[in-house]
């Protein structure tokens, strides 16, 4: 079974060959920049559910998991069922992701 990272070797190899560019249409070219944003864009996904996850662990060893981390309330069984990585309750999730997409809108 191959990895990712040997996936992403391989295909390094091929872009960096003297011949990886001969006879290639133009709608090669776009095909292989789609799949290195698919997978670039994968990778930053990944980062974020493991940046997520940790976040909630270190709640639960110093024991506020289940406690939303702005407002202190607890956090309702059903949404840790849902996603057991949340440290906000819903009503503080909205808040922060809103505040998080303007803010990346600002740049």
């Amino acid at each position: 079974m191959r990895t990712r990272a040997g996936m992403r070797r391989e295909s390094e190899g091929m872009r960096e060959s003297e011949l990886a560019h001969v006879d290639n249409h133009p709608g090669d070219t776009g095909s292989e920049l789609h799949d290195e944003e698919l997978d670039e864009t994968t990778e930053i996904f990944l980062a974020e559910e493991e940046r997520r996850i940790s976040e909630a662990r270190h709640a639960l060893a110093d024991g506020s998991y289940g406690t939303c981390k702005n407002c202190g309330r607890t956090i309702p069984p059903a949404r840790l069922e849902a996603m057991p990585e949340a440290v906000r309750c819903i009503d503080c999730q909205r808040l922060f992701e809103g505040h998080h997409r303007q803010q990346t809108r600002a740049y």
